[in-house]
C-alpha cells in the first residue's frame, strides 16, 4: 500500500500472494504507482527496499529506508553507539 505522508489516504494498493518477498517487488509496485500518479515525492519504506537490484533500479527516485540489521557494518555501528 502506498499513502500520502501522513498516511490518511491510501493512493495505491496491489495485493500479492503471501509467498511473495517484499524485497522483489519494491521497486515494480512503486513504477507501477509513478505510471498512475504525476506526484512528486520521497518513497519511505522499510528495509526490505535496501537491496542492491532496488538502488540500482531507483537511481532516479527520491527515497528513505533503513539499512537492514542483517549487514555487519551496521550491526557494528548501531552496536558502537
Amino acid at each position: 500500500m502506498i499513502c500520502t505522508g501522513d498516511g490518511d489516504i491510501p493512493l495505491y494498493l496491489k495485493i500479492d500472494s503471501g509467498n511473495i518477498d517484499d524485497k522483489s517487488v519494491f521497486v515494480e509496485r512503486l513504477k507501477e504507482f509513478k505510471k498512475s500518479w504525476t506526484l512528486e515525492g520521497i518513497n519511505v519504506a522499510d528495509s526490505a527496499l535496501y537491496t542492491k537490484d532496488n538502488i540500482i533500479a531507483m537511481i532516479e527516485m527520491k527515497w528513505i529506508t533503513r539499512v537492514p540489521l542483517s549487514i555487519k557494518l551496521h550491526q557494528e555501528k548501531i552496536l558502537n553507539i
